[in-house]
């Protein structure tokens, strides 16, 4: 696995992601439910990254391991009940190329639901990096 870390500066940006199995570099599960597009924001040498899930009723929780290996809730959610979506903003020293995540969600299937707890990781695509105002 690369430890490969993507130079942020100032601003405002958009950077394609894939949700990946913990261990293949296969898509997980959960690339159906996580938007491929995340923002970055840099601002006084504080860096943001959002996330949006496309089913806030699925996914019940996430967290993204920080620098110190540790899995970490989001400083800020926004959700929008009508359209069944998520936006979790974390707090990040930097953006490393891959970031290991937790997934908490909930699914009903024939009649009985089902939950889980999943670790997989976030690949970020550096060269799509694109500022966004």
């Amino acid at each position: 696995m690369t430890h490969a870390i993507i130079p942020i500066e100032e601003g405002k940006y958009g950077i394609r992601l894939q949700a990946l199995k913990k261990d293949a570099d296969e898509p997980s599960a959960m690339a159906n439910y996580l938007s491929q597009m995340a923002i970055v924001t840099k601002q006084d040498d504080l860096l943001t990254l959002s996330l949006l899930l496309q089913s806030q009723q699925t996914i019940t929780g996430v967290q993204i391991e920080n620098q110190t290996g540790e899995f970490v809730e989001a400083i800020e959610k926004q959700v929008d009940e009508e359209m069944d979506r998520r936006f979790e903003m974390f707090t990040l020293a930097e953006l490393p190329a891959i970031i290991h995540a937790r997934v908490q969600y909930e699914v009903e299937h024939e009649g009985k639901s089902l939950k889980g707890d999943e670790v997989l990781r976030l690949s970020f695509f550096g060269e799509s990096l694109e500022k966004v105002e």
